[in-house]
């Protein structure tokens, strides 16, 4: 989304991105967000529906069938996703903000919005996106009303030049190569309205070095395998005592981290995102707790 307000409504702002990562340069630069206005007839909230009615629902319930009778809650909060997923790609925005309220009012905190609910609806529309059971406007559009759901509730309106803020470093873990998942993380990310900065050094301490220039909310860093998790540790504590923004959030991503999420805890990092929609949440999240 090019800005909040075009998440308030039926509208999104975003436009293809054929940029990729290597067209940034080696030195990395900042990727603007995209800009393109694209409505939400009618015809497409009745296809939306179908989607979660036909594959999403059926797929997450059926996922816990074979769990025993005394977990109800888990299969609770599976519907609760896939019908966040449902509103947020639907007509209405408010639709959405309504049910979270109402669930925010029967008792559930912010914390366990945020990590129960808002950051698994965002994987799944990841996931929507990828299976092709969705196309990248609705996912955008999904993600944009998820994000203006964040800034709702932990006051981000009252935040002075908040959209100046929305700024991230993209970098591969020491060692390793930018790979496909963090470009299409800059898809997700450019149209969820926030200015990127890639940086394709093999430096270990270029991150940092950029981080200590520029202002950034987050720092994120991709991760195929677990070889120099002590490089990558040793990296992101080097962003922290350099970064302009004394309360950066880091998150990091990869496969590496999807067979071992305890990497965010081993490597000092705030949090994991499995895919660019969550990653664009998580980003929020963080951005969040930097300025509140």
């Amino acid at each position: 989304m090019a800005d909040d307000q075009d998440e308030d409504g039926g509208m999104a702002s975003v436009k293809p991105d054929f940029l990729s990562g290597e067209d940034a340069g080696a030195g990395g630069g900042f990727l603007p967000p995209l800009e393109i206005t694209v409505d939400v007839p009618d015809f497409r909230y009745a296809k939306l529906s179908r989607i979660v009615a036909e594959h999403v629902l059926p797929q997450l319930v059926a996922l816990h069938e074979p769990q025993p009778p005394v977990q109800p809650a888990a299969v609770l909060r599976t519907s609760e996703i896939a019908e966040l997923a449902r509103l947020v790609m639907g007509a209405d925005n408010d639709d959405a903000t309504n049910y979270v309220l109402k669930l925010k009012d029967g008792g559930v905190s912010l914390d366990d919005l945020h990590v129960e609910l808002l950051e698994p609806t965002a994987r799944l529309l990841g996931d929507l996106w990828n299976e092709d059971k969705a196309d990248f406007l609705d996912v955008t559009i999904g993600v944009s009303r998820l994000q203006r759901l964040v800034h709702v509730f932990e006051g981000l309106g009252q935040i002075p030049d908040y959209d100046e803020k929305r700024r991230v470093l993209l970098a591969a873990a020491p060692g390793e190569q930018h790979s496909l998942g963090s470009t299409i993380v800059q898809k997700f990310l450019r149209a969820g309205g926030w200015h990127v900065w890639s940086c394709a050094s093999p430096d270990a301490g270029e991150p940092a070095e950029i981080a200590a220039r520029e202002w950034f909310a987050v720092v994120g860093f991709s991760l195929g395998s677990d070889v120099h998790l002590g490089l990558l540790k040793d990296a992101i504590a080097l962003v922290r005592a350099r970064s302009l923004n004394p309360r950066v959030g880091i998150m990091i991503g990869g496969s590496a981290v999807s067979r071992d999420p305890d990497l965010v805890r081993k490597v000092g990092a705030d949090g994991t995102a499995a895919n660019g929609p969550a990653a664009v949440v998580l980003a929020k999240k963080l951005l969040a707790e930097a300025l509140v």
